[in-house]
């Protein structure tokens, strides 16, 4: 589940509009989701109390949480937004909702106070995608 993905379904979206739409559309998703007994991998966690939303309605459906925090060093997530700065100019049909470097480094220290620290770690900096992809897999 993706709040990204979700986001994109609203007509002219805009995080200050329509951020409480998505997540009540979310938890609806979720619950369907949850109610059908799939497996579930979420991206949408950057807020701690949301992310408790989320545990709490698959806790509820007797789900096991596994939560882990992909994480790189803040050169390396600098490089990689203005790379993905760069392929939106390239690319204009690809959605990006944040331009603002300051407004990254903002999301970026907000993870940091918000994260789970009895997560489990994985470097994204340190390894391929495809190991990262291996690693996840193996803890399942």
């Amino acid at each position: 589940m993706s709040y990204d993905s979700l986001k994109w379904s609203f007509s002219q979206y805009s995080p200050n509009k329509q951020f409480t739409d998505v997540q009540s559309v979310m938890l609806s998703v979720a619950e369907t989701v949850f109610t059908l007994k799939y497996d579930v991998i979420c991206d949408s966690g950057l807020f701690k109390e949301w992310r408790e939303k989320l545990i709490n309605l698959a806790e509820k459906h007797g789900y096991e949480i596994l939560e882990i925090n992909l994480e790189a060093d803040p050169e390396t997530l600098s490089k990689r937004f203005n790379e993905r700065m760069q392929e939106a100019q390239i690319h204009p049909e690809r959605k990006i909702s944040n331009l603002s470097k300051e407004r990254f480094m903002e999301l970026c220290e907000i993870y940091q106070k918000e994260k789970n620290p009895s997560a489990i770690v994985l470097r994204t900096d340190q390894q391929t995608i495809e190991k990262t992809v291996e690693d996840i897999l193996k803890i399942f």
